[in-house]
């Protein structure tokens, strides 16, 4: 295996592990309700600071990835962010909670940019869409394995013990992340000329400098596309690692352990969706162009994802719905390889900087999704409402989805 792969390998291992830290409370939500006695609308705030803080960091640290790498920051965040999950195991009261998610979230803002810089050296152009998809689906992994894990826990340690020991494992890989990365393909001790040549051809030399372009980067007409598209497709997506267990639950009346299954099916479903969608991209993308390729991919994942969601909103049996619903997510996540090759193409050398503007947008919508839920819940125990309003921003982003890789 060349070094620029098992870099994504590295990078796809680090993101299951995030995304476990990042679930967990999701599965463990209706119990942390019943130990603090929260209204729906305290916990959808639980659940949305998050995002707050994930969102007001993108940028920033997606900045510093591209001027300063990616070795020491993405070590920093992962160390970071992993103090803070085992914290929130030490949570005593709404307030104390809040504060911990928020700077949880602040923290693991930068993983996702700084790997975008850093693919942005070490991944050429042809690939890129692979590596994404490859890079995402780590995430969905993580998002699968941990209801079930997380469940087995509860049963018998409780809601607390599951928050120490994801961020235990976090900092063991905080620490070989460091001690095997490093930023320039060029200063890695195991790489050898041939793989250098290749990566040397694939990267424009532009994406290898660090100096950002934010004029020509906020003039353009396909990056605000895309982060209208990247808003609109989250704020269904966050349904899922938030407020889905719940719906299971009360609205579905599905017991505990069918209730964890299905609230993994959209990760197990997202690991196929975004491997395959990021490897059909660039397949297609060499019969035709990089671009044409990401346009049709997005555009079949985006609409397809809302029908599917829309049948599972109306079906009146509750593990087929559950199925279709979960289905919905597995189809959104194909184009997520194609968005971020979008990005970091978008980007040139500002790469990180306008992934993390994408993902700034993604979080703004993971912010208000569960937030808005969580209000009219409480307002009215209305979930069918919520649920079509998200159908209908996803169907919006499919429409910007047509601006952000136009034909040439």
């Amino acid at each position: 295996m060349q070094v620029r792969h098992k870099l994504v390998l590295l990078a796809l291992v680090i993101n299951m592990v995030c995304y476990t830290d990042r679930v967990c409370i999701a599965v463990t939500g209706p119990e942390i309700r019943k130990a603090f006695d929260f209204t729906p609308a305290q916990m959808g705030l639980v659940y949305s600071i998050f995002s707050l803080s994930y969102f007001a960091g993108q940028t920033p640290w997606g900045m510093l990835a591209d001027r300063h790498g990616s070795r020491g920051l993405v070590s920093f965040a992962v160390a970071g962010w992993s103090v803070f999950t085992a914290l929130t195991a030490a949570a005593w009261s709404f307030t104390c909670l809040i504060v911990i998610r928020f700077i949880f979230g602040g923290l693991e803002a930068a993983f996702s940019p700084a790997v975008a810089s850093a693919f942005n050296r070490w991944v050429p152009v042809k690939e890129r869409a692979t590596a994404f998809g490859a890079f995402l689906g780590g995430g969905r992994l993580g998002g699968a394995i941990t209801p079930p894990i997380v469940g087995f826990l509860m049963l018998h340690f409780g809601w607390r013990i599951p928050f120490v020991a994801f961020g235990a494992l976090g900092l063991v890989w905080a620490a070989i992340w460091y001690l095997w990365f490093r930023d320039r393909p060029d200063q890695h001790p195991n790489i050898k000329p041939s793989e250098l040549a290749i990566i040397d051809a694939g990267v424009p030399v532009a994406q290898q400098k660090a100096p950002a372009e934010w004029g020509r980067l906020l003039r353009s007409g396909r990056l605000w596309a895309l982060l209208g598209v990247a808003f609109g497709a989250t704020f269904l997506w966050q349904f899922y690692i938030t407020w889905f267990p719940t719906y299971l639950r009360e609205h579905r009346k599905l017991p505990l352990g069918e209730a964890s299954f299905y609230a993994s099916l959209p990760f197990l479903l997202g690991v196929a969706a975004t491997w395959i969608g990021g490897a059909l991209t660039d397949i297609i993308g060499k019969r035709s162009t990089p671009r044409q390729a990401r346009r049709t991919v997005g555009l079949i994942s985006l609409t397809g994802g809302a029908a599917l969601m829309s049948a599972g909103i109306w079906c009146p049996q509750a593990s087929l719905a559950a199925l279709l619903m979960g289905s919905a997510a597995g189809l959104i996540d194909l184009y997520l390889g194609a968005a971020w090759a979008s990005a970091t193409d978008i980007g040139g050398s500002s790469g990180g900087a306008a992934s993390g503007l994408m993902n700034a947008a993604s979080n703004c919508a993971g912010f208000a999704s569960p937030a808005l839920m969580g209000w009219i819940l409480g307002r009215s125990g209305n979930w069918d409402f919520v649920l079509l309003l998200s159908v209908g921003t996803t169907l919006i982003a499919a429409v910007l989805w047509l601006f952000v890789n136009p034909r040439e």
